[in-house]
């Protein structure tokens, strides 16, 4: 498994680097595309610097940099990610002609009859939005959105991103040990209600 990762500068990147460290720890080898605005998302809501996103792959490239040099990368690669997926770039994704490298190795996977993962964020999306992502679906895309589950009982935000990855690795087909799936949690002590008395 090669799979290349797409950062944009939507919200949630926590959920990218939990997948970055987990590839690692796997021993997999990933690519690493970035936006420009994602180092400001990376600032705003984490505390890790853009070095350990770097530390964490085998190649690391800008959203506007040239096409995937001399790496294989683009015809290499068994599946593409994007997490988080800005609506911007969902919308991107349908063009024709791609503009950048993200859009690039996106258009790429379709194309090719690869895995392409997109994970958006937004609380609430526009008709235009939903028709675009319903097509990238019919091309063969995954629409995944960052929901967090509660039947496993999450008791920290870790809980909630390790769950969200375990699922991406589901997708993958890679063997982990993030999450138990449904049918391997017990449901005998349930959450406790809310006293507002």
């Amino acid at each position: 498994m090669k799979p290349i990762i797409g950062i944009t500068a939507a919200t949630g990147i926590i959920y990218a680097i939990r997948l970055l460290e987990t590839f690692q720890r796997l021993a997999i080898d990933t690519c690493l595309i970035l936006s420009r605005e994602a180092e400001a998302t990376l600032t705003g809501e984490t505390a890790y610097p853009l070095s350990y996103l770097k530390s964490l792959v085998h190649d690391f490239h800008y959203q506007d940099s040239e096409l995937l040099p001399q790496t294989g990368w683009l015809t290499n690669a068994d599946a593409m990610i994007i997490v988080p997926c800005s609506v911007r770039s969902v919308v991107s994704m349908i063009n024709a002609s791609p503009l950048d490298l993200l859009q690039a190795a996106g258009s790429h996977m379709l194309s090719s009859g690869k895995k392409l993962i997109l994970v958006p964020g937004e609380p609430v999306y526009l008709p235009e939005h939903l028709e675009i992502m319903l097509q990238l679906a019919y091309k063969g895309a995954v629409i995944m959105p960052y929901m967090p589950s509660f039947y496993h009982k999450p008791a920290t935000i870790d809980d909630i991103v390790d769950h969200h990855t375990g699922r991406i690795l589901d997708l993958l087909g890679i063997e982990h040990n993030l999450v138990k799936r449904w049918g391997e949690v017990s449901f005998s002590s349930p959450m406790p209600c809310r006293d507002d008395n």
